[in-house]
C-alpha cells in the first residue's frame, strides 16, 4: 500500500514537471518561430567573454560552468548593454571547456537581434536548438519507462 502511495506521489511530481516543461518549451518555441521575426538586427561589440563558475542563489545544488558574454549596441542614439545569449534551455556543465560555445573576443563586432519596442531586450542566438525539445522528451520517456511501464500507477 505504501509503495503505491510513493509511486502516486512520484507520478504527480512527474506530471507537474511535465506541465511546467511544456509551458517553458512552448514559450521558447513561440519566441523563435514568431517573436524573433519581428525583431531587428544591429551590430554589437563584445565587451567581455569568459567562462565562469555559476552557483544559483536560490538552489544550492545548481552549479556549474557557464559562458558569460557581455555586449553593447546602439539603437536610436542610445547605447544598451546586455548579456543574453539565447532563449534555448541551457545546461550547466561540470567541465569548464564544455561550457564555451562561442569563439568571441573582446571588441569583436557581432550581429544581434533586438526588440524594436524595447531595445533593451536583445539576443545573440536567433535559432531554436532542437536539444531544447529533445532532451526533456528523452527524460520524460525514460521516467515513464522506469516508473509507469509496469502499470503500477
Amino acid at each position: 500500500m505504501e509503495e503505491n502511495n510513493i509511486l502516486n506521489f512520484i507520478g504527480i511530481i512527474v506530471i507537474i514537471t511535465f506541465v511546467v516543461w511544456v509551458f517553458i518549451v512552448s514559450k521558447t518555441i513561440y519566441f523563435y518561430l514568431f517573436t524573433i521575426k519581428n525583431w531587428r538586427k544591429t551590430e554589437a561589440r563584445i565587451i567581455d567573454c569568459k567562462v565562469e563558475w555559476f552557483r544559483s542563489k536560490t538552489d544550492s545544488d545548481t552549479e556549474g560552468w557557464k559562458e558569460i558574454i557581455k555586449y553593447n549596441y546602439i539603437v536610436n542614439s542610445t547605447e544598451y548593454e546586455n548579456n543574453c545569449i539565447t532563449k534555448n534551455i541551457g545546461i550547466l556543465t561540470p567541465f569548464k571547456h564544455f561550457a564555451k560555445k562561442y569563439n568571441f573576443t573582446e571588441n569583436q563586432k557581432i550581429e544581434i537581434s533586438y526588440d524594436p519596442e524595447n531595445p533593451n531586450n536583445s539576443i545573440i542566438d536567433t535559432k531554436l536548438n532542437p536539444l531544447t525539445v529533445i532532451i526533456p522528451i528523452i527524460f520524460y520517456a525514460v521516467t515513464y519507462l522506469c516508473f509507469f511501464s509496469n502499470n503500477v500507477v
